[in-house]
């Protein structure tokens, strides 16, 4: 049996690269992440100046496959939320007039409940 040859399929920090790589594992298809002691180290020396220094890497024969898992991780999320969400506005306290996040039923300030708006 021939040994893979590995190709780049992302680079980047740590979280995101740690991320992307499982996922790509769960799909099935075999992946490893590149420079991962000296990204995080000497992330200018290993990448030439940027960040991006450690590499998500997969067998060249699964590029494809993974190249379209990159692509969906890589797309920016939306800021609208999915059809059906509740929507969590912020909300002011009756008693001490702290804003408060909108998740939140008891202010963060005063412990007072969350008075539903009703218009």
């Amino acid at each position: 049996m021939s040994t893979p040859h590995w190709v780049i399929v992302y680079t980047g920090g740590m979280a995101d690269t740690a991320l992307l790589r499982d996922l790509l594992v769960a799909a099935g298809i075999e992946a490893q992440l590149g420079d991962e002691v000296m990204g995080t180290m000497a992330p200018y020396i290993v990448s030439g100046g940027t960040t991006a220094a450690i590499k998500v890497v997969v067998p060249e024969e699964r590029l494809e496959e993974a190249r379209k898992i990159v692509e969906e991780f890589s797309e920016p999320a939306t800021d609208t939320p999915p059809s059906g969400a509740p929507e969590f506005r912020q909300w002011e306290c009756p008693c001490c007039h702290e804003r408060n996040d909108g998740t939140f039923d008891i202010c963060w300030n005063c412990q007072s409940e969350k008075v539903e708006d009703r218009r």
